[in-house]
């Protein structure tokens, strides 16, 4: 034979791939908070471009390696996970996503406020929950909203509002988010989201409007509720 080629199984490509992924996640959240920060600071055109590493689907190149070395990330540990020794135990999961639960908690805190005028009641049912950046883009936090729509786990990371909300909802909703609002406000709608079989599902939708510290810009923590048709 003119050479040689050397096989690889299929499992341990996979749980490569699934483990790079949760760790740029986290790594990623933890620096810039969401990955078009990361893509602005780095110089991804993109963010759309981040979908397949982020999703397990493929392992980045030299390109992407250079990119996140240059932005101050622990390659070694990206690739194996591999940490010194000497490092602490860490939380480091959970600090990742710290702000971003926290948002969730003051979401759940002000839909209490707003429904009942009693910071006394229960914690609202609801059936998933997800962060929306400044360009209307879902982070994910557990997969909940996959769940929820019936996609596969990492399906909807990146993806945009305006590809799930019914259009005809999507025009009231674009329209809430364009207007200029106070920091800390919270809206509400009725929505019809689509699944994975492409059906849409009626929907309560709730959203917590944070302005990015020093910025303009904003995000959006978003819950929702399945409601009677």
């Amino acid at each position: 034979m003119a050479g040689t080629f050397q096989y690889t199984p299929l499992f341990d490509v996979m749980g490569s791939s699934t483990g790079f992924s949760q760790r740029l996640r986290e790594y990623v959240l933890k620096k810039h908070g969401s990955v078009n920060a990361f893509c602005r600071a780095t110089g991804i055109k993109y963010p759309a471009q981040m979908t397949p590493y982020l999703s397990g689907k493929c392992m980045p190149g030299k390109k992407m390696i250079a990119r996140l070395e240059k932005d101050g990330a622990d390659i070694e540990w990206l690739l194996s996970g591999h940490v010194p020794s000497t490092t602490p135990s860490s939380l480091s999961n959970t600090m990742a996503l710290s702000r971003y639960l926290m948002d969730i908690e003051n979401l759940f805190r002000k839909v209490r406020l707003q429904i009942a005028g009693s910071a006394d009641v229960s914690k609202p049912e609801i059936d998933a929950y997800a962060i929306v950046d400044q360009d209307e883009r879902i982070v994910d936090l557990t997969g909940s909203i996959e769940r929820f729509l019936g996609y596969e786990k990492g399906a909807l990371s990146g993806a945009e509002l305006s590809e799930l909300i019914h259009p005809e909802d999507y025009l009231t909703v674009q329209s809430v988010l364009q207007q200029q609002r106070l920091d800390d406000d919270i809206v509400s709608f009725a929505s019809r989201f689509k699944t994975s079989d492409g059906s849409f599902i009626p929907v309560e939708l709730c959203l917590y409007i944070k302005k990015i510290p020093m910025s303009e810009q904003a995000e959006y923590s978003m819950i929702l509720k399945r409601r009677e048709s």
